[in-house]
């Protein structure tokens, strides 16, 4: 027999071990995705209508922010909230403390066990911990989520609301009263409506569910490989100048004006501060703690507040509202910038707007230390 017959036989020999190879792993996997692996395999946990969005119940996705950072975990709790993935022993005798906000309470760009309200979760055995923080929302939907958990005998004896930076335009643009619904309404028409799937993607999705493991894991990996090769690259050393955040170190009339429609910007500081009051009176009937979180972007950092002070602004809300306090991170994050040259990826992650696990430490160390 020549070499060319013998090499041919060996390669027909290899194609047909791992064609079966391949159909019994195929059938293996129905098998597995239709009988044991219940879980929908999501990219995130967002559910979203013609107006509203929010994130759907038990629900688990894992997802991704920036192209150079790593992937994370998302759990969803039975009322939608962000959390660990596990149950903490609950009791009815426990104090309650919710936290509101954007991505920042959130914690966008790291499983839940490494954000802020995750880090005081693990610590405060004594308090069942609820995070309320949606990428998006702001002080309008703050207080329908609070009236929501009084409606559902939810009552806090804490509550923490992060007045973020991008607030203003988001009051001004993105959300708005309505008499036709309870809650509030995004002024934009919703571009993220999930298109309907194909019968191919439907089926590939129920019956392909380790495949897509497989897939994901692998995708994970490099996504990691590349984030830790661009963690030792030569890193920013120096903001841009954020479109969102600009209006606290430059004139209103030299910012995108479109970020003030249709509100105005004096009109947005009314909206807020009406917000606010709202608030505090629900806090002051349910007898709740009532703080305020402030943190600075890496371009009010670096070019300051010259025009729009954002301490100021948080103090007097504060002051007026008679809320418990401002926790204000703005000076551990001065520190450390006028310390370290390596400021900007030490707080925050990729040198982007969001908090590196190195910063949450630091945020919630200062929450359990001034309201705990």
């Amino acid at each position: 027999m020549s070499k060319e017959i013998s090499q041919k036989l060996k390669n027909n020999k290899i194609i047909y071990f791992v064609s079966i190879y391949l159909v019994f792993f195929l059938i293996g996997d129905i098998i597995f995705s239709n009988f044991f692996y219940k879980k929908d395999l999501n990219h995130n946990c967002y559910k979203y209508t013609k107006n509203f969005f929010y994130l759907k119940k038990n629900c688990y996705a894992k997802e991704k922010w920036i192209k150079q950072g790593k992937s994370y975990d998302v759990f969803t709790d039975d009322y939608a909230y962000r959390f660990s993935g596990k149950y903490k022993n609950k009791s009815n005798t426990k104090q309650i403390a919710a936290f509101f906000g954007d991505s920042f309470t959130y914690g966008m760009g790291l499983d839940y066990k490494k954000s802020f309200v995750g880090i005081i979760n693990n610590e405060k055995n004594n308090y069942n911990i609820i995070n309320l923080g949606v990428p998006g929302y702001s002080p309008s939907v703050f207080k329908y989520q609070l009236k929501q958990l009084l409606k559902n005998e939810i009552i806090p004896s804490k509550l923490f609301f992060a007045l973020d930076i991008s607030d203003m335009f988001e009051e001004a643009s993105e959300w708005a009263d309505s008499d036709m619904y309870d809650h509030p309404i995004q002024v934009k028409p919703n571009t993220n409506l999930p298109k309907k799937k194909s019968i191919f993607k439907t089926i590939v999705r129920k019956n392909f569910k380790g495949s897509r493991l497989i897939a994901k894991s692998l995708n994970n990996l490099f996504r990691s490989i590349r984030y830790y090769s661009h963690e030792f690259k030569d890193k920013p050393k120096k903001p841009g100048y954020s479109g969102w955040g600009n209006f606290l170190y430059t004139n209103i009339k030299e910012t995108d004006q479109d970020l003030w429609s249709p509100l105005t910007f004096n009109e947005v500081i009314i909206k807020i501060n009406q917000n606010f009051k709202d608030i505090s009176d629900i806090a002051n009937s349910i007898n709740s703690d009532f703080y305020i979180l402030i943190y600075p972007w890496p371009d009010s950092l670096e070019y300051g507040q010259s025009n729009f002070n954002w301490e100021k602004f948080a103090n007097k809300i504060c002051k007026d509202y008679s809320c418990t306090k401002v926790i204000n991170f703005f000076p551990e994050f001065k520190l450390i910038k006028n310390e370290q040259k390596n400021w900007l990826t030490k707080l925050y992650i990729g040198g982007d707007l969001h908090i590196t696990e190195f910063c949450q430490k630091i945020i919630a160390k200062k929450i359990l230390d001034e309201a705990f």
